[in-house]
């Protein structure tokens, strides 16, 4: 059996744990996540779903074997990080509102509208296909990166959040939330608030 020490939810950001010099042997970025398979390590949670999915996820559709689907993960994992991509326009918005030692109202709401558009651009450029997600009709790691950045909006953000503007969006999100093991990796997050859809 492998043996994973995935390192989300163990550490306390708020008190700068994960600049540790333990934490540091596993990422030396010192962001979350960080992941220590045996004696590999990495950063990026990019790289470390890449990496999950190389592993262990042939024949899945994690890791598609269509040139096109490929093509268009890549495409969307290329955006989720870039500029106006749903990542970093989402931690915009997160940071202020869960790092800060007291919620920053005035920076959340000066940031808002660069992840709304960013949400914009999933809902009517990636999940415009009919396919159900984001590259096929079944979910890649394009819609992991996407579910996990979109989450933590929906379930941390108690008062100026709602996908439903967003029908294309709230629907696959939905899908996603339905997934097995959706519900226990979110637990800690979850509990903060309740989701409905």
């Amino acid at each position: 059996m492998n043996t994973f020490l995935l390192v989300p939810s163990d550490r306390d950001n708020v008190k700068g744990e994960h600049h540790s010099a333990e934490y540091k042997s596993v990422n030396y970025f010192e962001t979350v996540p960080g992941l220590r398979h045996g004696n590999f390590t990495l950063g990026q949670s990019s790289g470390i779903l890449a990496y999950l999915v190389a592993k262990f996820g042939k024949g899945t559709s994690w890791q598609p074997e269509d040139p096109a689907v490929i093509g268009r993960v890549n495409e969307y994992m290329v955006w989720h990080t870039g500029k106006t991509g749903l990542q970093p326009c989402g931690a915009g918005w997160v940071f202020p509102a869960v790092f800060a030692s007291t919620r920053d109202e005035a920076l959340i709401a000066e940031r808002k509208p660069k992840f709304l558009e960013a949400l914009r651009v999933l809902e009517e450029y990636f999940l415009s296909r009919g396919t159900g997600f984001i590259a096929s009709d079944q979910p890649t790691t394009a819609d992991l990166m996407a579910a996990c950045d979109l989450g933590q909006i929906v379930m941390i953000d108690d008062s100026t959040f709602s996908l439903d503007a967003y029908p294309k969006v709230k629907t696959w999100y939905s899908s996603m939330c339905a997934m097995p093991h959706f519900a226990t990796i979110h637990e800690s997050v979850m509990a903060r608030k309740k989701i409905d859809f």
